[in-house]
């Protein structure tokens, strides 16, 4: 091959190459925000932040963080209703902006433990944006850190049973200094940029329009992976009966609950690992207003209509997930047994908590407030009244203005 010809390849790979950084810095700089919801999961997870609607401008400024699983991160059906071509408003980071005013973004992540939802996600994001993308950053005024008590405990036990017993041994698990390794270990693994965990954002765009093209080829939705209780709760095997309206209403069997499913050993464990996760939060953001946040599972969002609640297993057991039948008063023990420990979490670290169970309960005695596809997460009504009684809350407490909390206007159907 002759030298003027390597030469004019080298100059057009050259070309491309200057091309699409270029193009990378102004998509950055200026498009983010205008990117559509669903090309959202082909960004890095940490430049999908700054991709998020829920703020005035590119970087936040003066902003709240949640902190959290699926429902910090806004999964469920209002999710599902919007147009993917947009970037439009579902879920509670969107209302607590229109209700306060505030920037809002979110650091969650579906699945995630209080280890990942509250110390790996925000810290190594966070991290990632200040020193890699914009030094502008600055941390969170306010970081709402949701408690789902649909499955924190249990993802809580799981991580601790099946990752730092393994790796450091239960004698380990009051040892400050395994603990400090553990999480250490979790933000530095974790893939927020376009290039492992390496300090580079070059080159997003390549990877990001490689995966758009790899899940339009496959014709994968990109909300097609199904939890397994999602997947139970929508075959409505023993379904639940529950209140709403005045009069008794079906919905699916197998929904989440407070962890009626774990034993005493197994809740200890639990709790234990959201201790730990919430010291961890608390310094890593010291400048942040840290509040604790509890948001109730979805057979403790409803009245019950029986005695008996159907309920999910998420221990699985010998590789399958089953369902359990417990009683309403069971239910209701273990609902304020688990509200009433995390209160007194976040009252021992001299945090902030609000417990939105009250609200949501007010709401559901009028309307469903999940489903109907997704009976994992809220929708849009819940959403609201979840959002709505974050927001009085943090009024009350005089740790946001009044105008946080607008009188009530009747719900829509």
């Amino acid at each position: 091959m002759k030298r003027s010809t390597l030469v004019n390849i080298l100059l057009v790979v050259v070309s491309v190459l200057v091309t699409v950084l270029v193009l990378e810095v102004v998509i950055e700089k200026t498009l983010l925000t205008r990117i559509p919801v669903k090309f959202h999961f082909a960004l890095p997870s940490g430049l999908a932040v700054l991709a998020q609607s829920s703020k005035a401008h590119r970087l936040p400024e003066h902003y709240v963080a949640l902190a959290g699983d699926s429902y910090a991160q806004g999964k469920g059906d209002w999710l599902l209703q919007v147009n993917p071509a947009g970037n439009e408003a579902f879920h509670s980071a969107h209302v607590l902006q229109q209700l306060t005013g505030y920037d809002v973004i979110s650091f969650g992540r579906s699945g995630a433990s209080s280890a990942k939802g509250w110390v790996r996600e925000p810290v190594s994001k966070y991290r990632y944006l200040h020193d890699t993308v914009d030094s502008d950053l600055q941390p969170p005024a306010f970081i709402l850190a949701f408690f789902y008590a649909g499955n924190d405990l249990s993802d809580n036990f799981l991580e601790v049973r099946d990752s730092f017993i393994p790796d450091y041994g239960e004698a380990a698990l009051h040892d400050e200094a395994a603990w400090d390794q553990f999480f250490n270990k979790e933000v530095r693994r974790n893939q927020v940029g376009p290039h492992g965990s390496a300090q580079v954002n070059r080159g997003w765009l390549i990877t990001t329009l490689f995966r758009i093209v790899k899940r339009e080829l496959s014709g994968k939705d990109v909300e097609a992976e199904v939890d397994p209780a999602d997947q139970m709760a929508a075959q409505g095997k023993g379904g639940n009966q529950v209140v709403v309206g005045g009069r008794s209403t079906a919905i699916p069997g197998g929904l989440q609950s407070p962890g009626l499913e774990l034993d005493r050993q197994q809740t200890e464990i639990a709790f234990l690992a959201m201790a730990k996760s919430l010291a961890r939060l608390k310094q890593a953001f010291p400048v942040s207003q840290v509040v604790v946040v509890y948001v109730p599972s979805v057979i403790e969002a409803y009245a019950p209509g029986s005695d008996e609640v159907s309920i999910f297993n998420s221990v699985p057991q010998q590789g399958k997930y089953l369902q359990e039948r417990h009683s309403a008063a069971e239910l209701a023990a273990r609902s304020d047994q688990v509200a009433a420990r995390v209160a007194a979490e976040a009252q021992a670290q001299g945090l902030p908590f609000i417990d939105t169970r009250q609200d949501i309960r007010a709401a559901s005695a009028q309307h469903i407030l999940h489903g109907p596809k997704d009976w994992l997460h809220f929708n849009r009504l819940g959403y609201e009244a979840f959002a709505r009684s974050i927001a009085c809350a943090m009024a009350a407490k005089k740790l946001w203005p009044a105008q946080a909390c607008p009188p009530a206007t009747p719900a829509n159907g």
